[in-house]
């Protein structure tokens, strides 16, 4: 069993503690969490219990974050790994915080489940070769200089070649380049293999690594299985590119270690001396975002850091923080759309999609903005809300209109991340007792990604749904990995075919036939079948004739907001039920 990280905040403003809380929450490891919220109470906690890691901010309420960081230092019994936090970026600051003994600085913004465990990693890593360093004052210096796996420059070597590179720079002019990578995959190494076999990786890494870049240039380890490397007095900007190709290429070769062989891959990022970049702390931070733009783009490639690529992250930046305030700010909007009765064309049900109604942007529509609000630790709030106002919707409708006899319900996404929250039993059955609907009423669509991580464990969570009345739906049907072994796994009441195989209606006889054969084999396990974006007459009859039950689409109607379905919609069919 992993042992818990112990972590103290130091933090006096109750959103971000929140924030940092809902990172280390979704972390890959367990974390018991202190919460301090002055200087002085963090200070006694952390004479009183050991801690791996603190997260102090700066701008206290009794005293500054610096002024802490001393105290704690002096006090020879506090051991723990300390990461500063500001909103500000500024880099005297940083190098105040890392002189007076703390081991990172991360800006808030910056805090999401990935950054601020890459960051707890790192200070973790330097806290450790800090401990060594005092053991010996010769082993102080050589460590100071030197990764002590590969014999490569390390962090703090590196850091002061560059300081003096860009200081030479600023006054005489100059090109350079910084270039960041990291192993692709490097962790299934150290899982298949062991540690002893990633240590033997990187050493080789580093060998190889040595062999191309140029005369002057400077190489070091950051930690871990990330490399940078310093391109000094470059005559052109495409000379770190062809670095780059030159890097990749020497991993062509596959790597052995305990006579296996290994193909290596890098994704490398880089920044070069300019306009965004014309201090030291830019140019790390611009390299480091481009090659996680290098990962993003497929591994085993170089990114380099740009002006679309600046302006992209100015515009994900100011959307990142609109889209804290958005749930507060009351700017979301649940739209509602058909499902139709296949055989008679009539209200068979209605599915609730969010939109966001930004005051500059004008309506978003999800793809622009889930990802994000999933990155920034947001979707359970946003799920809960929209599965709240929904319910409150259609509950109102019934009271509205003569539909209490009403034999269909809403049908609400529910998210990977929802799936893990702790609460999500609780908060379903608050939303039931405090909106009056029916359990019955209320679909939750599952889609087949978010069932593969820990799929019995998710069958549990389903069942217990499941047990309160609420139906369950298998969304995207057929573009997930072992369908038919879910739909026996879970309790799944409605099962709906994606559009992608609707839309092969009068494509061809083979993407007929597959329609018709996934329509047919959910009937004989007794699901309501549910066919996705129907935009035509022809796709409408054809899944009628093959006996769908209900038909969603464009061709009945796009997602509109509240008040044009209970025109279109509501009052039409509680019309038909008066009759």
């Amino acid at each position: 069993m992993v042992a818990a990280l112990e972590v103290l905040i130091i933090d006096d403003d109750e959103v971000d503690r929140m924030s940092i809380r809902r990172a280390l929450k979704h972390a890959s490891l367990p974390v018991n969490v202190v919460e301090a919220k002055t200087g002085t109470e963090g200070i006694a906690f952390a004479r009183d219990r050991v801690f791996d890691v603190i997260l102090l901010d700066f701008s206290l309420p009794d005293r500054d974050g610096l002024d802490v960081l001393n105290i704690l230092r002096q006090n020879q019994s506090v051991e723990s790994t300390v990461v500063m936090l500001s909103r500000q970026e500024n880099p005297v600051l940083a190098e105040q915080a890392i002189e007076g003994g703390a081991q990172d600085f991360l800006l808030k913004d910056e805090v999401n489940p990935r950054r601020l465990m890459r960051a707890v990693r790192q200070a973790q890593y330097r806290q450790g070769l800090e401990g060594d360093l005092k053991r010996s004052r010769e082993q102080l210096r050589r460590l100071a200089e030197h990764d002590g796996l590969t014999g490569l420059a390390n962090r703090y070597d590196f850091e002061r070649a560059m300081e003096l590179a860009v200081s030479k720079c600023q006054q005489n002019g100059g090109r350079l380049a910084v270039l960041i990578l990291d192993i692709d995959k490097f962790k299934c190494v150290n899982d298949t293999f062991g540690h002893a076999a990633g240590d033997q990786l990187l050493i080789e890494v580093a060998t190889r690594l040595k062999s191309v870049v140029r005369d002057g240039d400077v190489l070091a380890r950051l930690g871990g299985d990330e490399f940078v490397i310093l391109a000094q007095d470059l005559e052109y900007d495409d000379q770190a590119a062809l670095l780059a190709n030159r890097i990749v290429s020497s991993f062509i070769e596959p790597m052995v270690f305990n006579d296996v062989r290994w193909r290596v891959t890098t994704s490398i990022g880089i920044s070069v001396f300019g306009d965004y970049t014309n201090n030291k702390v830019d140019l790390m931070r611009c390299a480091d975002i481009a090659m996680y733009r290098a990962k993003q783009a497929g591994s085993n490639q170089s990114h380099f850091y740009s002006d679309q690529l600046h302006q992209s992250l100015l515009e994900r930046a100011i959307l990142e923080r609109d889209l804290r305030s958005a749930l507060v700010n009351n700017e979301f909007r649940v739209y509602f759309q058909a499902m139709v009765n296949a055989k008679d064309g009539s209200l068979g049900g209605l599915e609730a999609l969010i939109r966001w109604e930004h005051p500059r942007m004008g309506l978003l529509f999800p793809g622009s903005f889930l990802g994000l609000a999933e990155e920034l630790g947001l979707m359970c709030e946003i799920d809960q809300w929209v599965l709240h106002t929904a319910c409150h919707q259609l509950q109102d409708w019934r009271t509205r209109y003569p539909l209490t006899d009403l034999k269909f319900g809403v049908s609400v996404n529910l998210s990977a991340m929802q799936l893990q929250d702790e609460d999500l039993l609780d908060s379903l059955k608050r939303t039931i007792d405090l909106s009056g609907l029916p359990a019955g009423c209320i679909e939750l669509e599952i889609t087949e990604n978010v069932l593969i991580s820990n799929p019995h464990k998710i069958a549990s969570l389903l069942s217990a749904i499941a047990g309160m009345g609420v139906r369950l739906a298998l969304d995207d049907f057929g573009t997930g990995f072992s369908s038919f072994e879910h739909l026996k796994l879970f309790p799944v009441h409605i099962l709906k075919i994606d559009r992608s195989f609707v839309s092969g209606v009068g494509q061809g006889e083979t993407s007929e036939r597959l329609l018709a054969a996934m329509i047919h084999f959910a009937r004989t396990l007794g699901l309501t079948v549910v066919a996705e974006g129907i935009e035509n007459a022809a796709q409408a009859d054809f899944c009628l004739l093959h006996g769908c039950h209900l038909l969603q689409g464009y061709y009945y109607s796009r997602p509109v907001p509240a008040s044009d379905f209970e025109s279109a919609f509501i009052a039409k069919f509680a019309a038909t039920c008066v009759n």
